[in-house]
């Protein structure tokens, strides 16, 4: 059977990550949270033959996220699966690792060795933070001063890891303040994420309007002082709206070239899907082909977003949320639109300004390299005048 056949598509190497689930346990109990909690373990030997499963299907290559449950309740799996996957896809011609890793932690775990062999396998590292400690307790219960503690040492290690901030209508108000917190810790990778399983109210959604702005603001202040910093939700739609980067015409890459594998290989089309084990897909170690049916189909033509929502370019909707919302994978989300709507007229709105201020960081450069050739040249006539 070929590759195309074992992922039921169109051609090798569909698939290009999966996220691989390490346990469902968990040390922390987040009122949010959607994992649900369970004993599995995912143990190295079956990891390995997992892992093997997938070379078979992409043999180009492969991105793997260490999920769960927490992870770092096993971390000597993880290193081991990390490196045993090193041992199944060699490098390309050009040196490049063809294996790339990431993880999702509660940052309730931290240990220096651990981390910096994950610096060495060049492993993305995520801890979910909601921001200062009244926003974060408010609906996650786990050690804040600990988490916050590990959090800089992972930064001392990973400079460049993030963070993922959850809020809901409840916490909206605090999304700037926190966003400048987090910044302030030496984070400058953000991403925040909206419940969508709560009432967002118009007065909620004009609430995160307003928040947005005022992160808008914090972010234009950054960049003018030279200080790095990354927030996936304004970068993104700002890219799009400017054309730098292509149109988003799918929600996801859910069930497409991205799977979610259990401990037992059950695949699903994402961590969502698994977590609420609803559309499996297969079984990894089965003969037959996934069935991925509608995934590989839908997309914003198909439920007609594309051509009726304006805000379609730039929308993150999440499919499975529409059915856990909706009970319909093909009908949107009207609370999740408004969301996207907002972040989709704040990118428009503020392009003009982000445009300007990144021609007046060019010409400072730009002067900055003159002053310096000029000062160059009058080091040189003083040398030549001394001959």
């Amino acid at each position: 059977m070929s590759n195309a056949e074992l992922v039921g598509g169109k051609s090798k190497d569909e698939i290009k990550s999966i996220d691989l689930f390490i346990t469902e346990q968990c040390n922390m109990k987040c009122d949010y949270c959607f994992h649900p909690k369970g004993e599995a373990v995912l143990s190295v030997e079956q990891g390995k033959k997992i892992l093997a499963r997938m070379k078979e299907i992409s043999p180009a290559g492969l991105q793997i996220t260490f999920f769960g449950g927490e992870p770092l309740l096993y971390p000597q799996t993880v290193l081991e699966l990390a490196l045993y996957a090193r041992e199944l896809w060699s490098p390309d011609k050009d040196g490049r690792h063809t294996s790339t890793f990431s993880i999702s932690t509660n940052g309730m775990y931290f240990d220096e060795t651990v981390f910096k062999k994950f610096a060495e396998l060049g492993m993305a590292v995520q801890v979910s933070c909601d921001g200062d400690e009244i926003t974060h307790t408010e609906y996650r219960h786990g050690d804040y001063p600990r988490i916050i503690e590990n959090i800089k040492k992972i930064l001392a290690i990973k400079p460049d890891m993030s963070v993922r901030m959850t809020f809901t209508p409840k916490t909206v108000g605090r999304l700037a303040i926190n966003v400048q917190y987090l910044h302030e810790l030496g984070i400058t990778k953000i991403m925040h994420h909206a419940v969508m399983e709560e009432d967002w109210t118009q007065d909620a959604v004009e609430q995160y309007r307003y928040q947005l702005t005022q992160i808008y603001h914090y972010r234009r202040y950054c960049k003018r002082q030279g200080l790095p910093i990354e927030i996936a939700f304004i970068d993104k739609p700002l890219k799009i709206v400017n054309d730098e980067v292509p149109p988003e015409k799918e929600y996801c890459q859910a069930g497409k070239t991205y799977i979610a594998v259990l401990e037992n290989g059950d695949v699903y089309p994402c961590h969502r899907a698994a977590s609420a084990r609803i559309f499996k897909l297969g079984n990894i170690f089965e003969v037959r082909p996934f069935i991925r049916g509608i995934f590989l189909n839908i997309d914003k033509e198909y439920t007609g977003c594309w051509k009726n929502c304006p805000h379609a370019r730039t929308c993150h909707s999440c499919v499975i949320t529409h059915y856990k919302v909706n009970q319909e994978l093909t009908v949107p989300v009207t609370k999740y639109c408004r969301i996207c709507a907002v972040e989709s007229e704040q990118a428009l709105g503020f392009l003009p300004v982000e445009l300007a201020d990144r021609r007046e960081r060019m010409l400072f450069t730009v002067g900055q390299v003159l002053v310096d050739v000029a000062k160059q040249n009058e080091e040189i006539l003083e040398a030549l005048k001394k001959t």
